[in-house]
């Protein structure tokens, strides 16, 4: 199994569509642009040039980002020194996310818990956080890091399809009540039939993802049916959902970042003795574990952490980076005779 990810891109059959899609888009653009938009610019007025140049540059640069940018691909686990622990990994671990139970599937490529909502993408062979599709016509997955550019992509080309639509419809119809022939209007019957053709499938694309970011959901989530019968968890309503996928914050890039090499030392650990531990500039994967600690016979004082016994209450591997190499932190619960402490692993 080949253990290392790699992002480029080789020419291949996978590439056809996305070619196809800019050879559509740039060659009808610039037909009109060149046989249609002059004379309406000199009909009517300099702004339909404007508004077109707009579009066509807010179309090309979503197009660039959606196609370029990183979706959110998860770094794989490093090799495991034990290869039976793998295949002992339950298929499944659950956990309660608004007091809905939502599964967390075990990658047998990448070996983590998949976190909520991340799937692993056929095609690329990576796992990708948010995960909505893979999209032929931009060659990538999409995720939550370049969603909102294929969002964007994709409403602004509906819009520059209808602009073209109707300022083609105008241009023949001038040329017609002009009298002009059939070989004089050719290319702007070309146009509209492409652009024609192109506007069912872009704008019925469009119309289905200004539902889901309403909804909070994503293109799996809704083809898998995975929220249909239940309360989506993910749900924050229409207008903090819209803000959250299309304008929130973005993570870092978690495929190829390496933290930069360092030794920590902390005396006090609560299991005996100093911790030290040295990070050598690898991919980290931190799995979250909960322990409630109970004072056994012979425990004078809930401080008297050599007379406690540990009993571990939860945990799984989330996949996702920390900046800390170890976390530890303790809170009383309430019990007054019982310490409830969480820290994270980091491998």
């Amino acid at each position: 199994m080949e253990r290392r990810q790699r992002r480029s891109r080789k020419c291949g059959s996978q590439q056809v569509p996305i070619v196809i899609a800019l050879i559509l888009l740039t060659g009808t653009t610039a037909v009109y642009f060149g046989f249609v938009c002059p004379y309406l610019v000199e009909e009517y007025h300099f702004a339909i040039a404007i508004v077109n140049g707009v579009l066509t540059l807010t179309v090309h640069l979503m197009f660039a980002r959606a196609t370029f940018t990183d979706p959110g691909v998860y770094p794989r686990a490093p090799e495991s020194e034990d290869e039976e622990n793998d295949l002992r990994q339950p298929l499944y671990r659950n956990i309660e996310i608004k007091g809905i139970t939502v599964k967390m599937k075990w990658c047998e490529t990448c070996r983590f818990y998949r976190p909520p909502r991340c799937s692993h993408c056929s095609v690329c062979n990576n796992c990708v956080e948010v995960f909505d599709h893979h999209c032929p016509w931009v060659d990538n997955c999409i995720g939550k890091k370049n969603y909102r550019y294929f969002f964007f992509f994709v409403t602004s080309l509906s819009l520059h399809i209808l602009t073209v639509i109707a300022f083609t419809i105008l241009f023949v119809v001038k040329k017609k009540g002009e009298g002009e022939g059939m070989v004089q209007i050719l290319p702007a019957i070309i146009i509209l039939a492409i652009a024609g053709l192109a506007s069912f499938p872009v704008l019925g694309l469009s119309i289905f993802h200004i539902g889901l970011v309403a909804l909070g959901r994503t293109t799996n989530e809704q083809v898998t049916g995975k929220f249909g019968s239940g309360h989506n968890p993910f749900d924050l309503g229409c207008y903090q959902n819209c803000c959250t996928a299309l304008f929130g914050p973005l993570p870092p890039r978690y495929l190829g970042y390496k933290m930069p090499k360092r030794k920590k030392k902390r005396k006090g650990s609560p299991y005996g003795g100093d911790e030290e531990t040295v990070h050598n500039g690898e991919p980290l994967h931190t799995q979250h574990i909960r322990i409630e600690m109970e004072p056994i016979a012979g425990g004078d004082s809930i401080s008297d952490t050599k007379k406690l016994r540990p009993s571990m209450k939860g945990g799984g591997w989330t996949g996702i980076q920390t900046t800390e190499t170890s976390s530890l932190s303790s809170a009383r619960s309430n019990n007054p005779k019982r310490v409830v402490t969480s820290y994270e692993v980091t491998v």
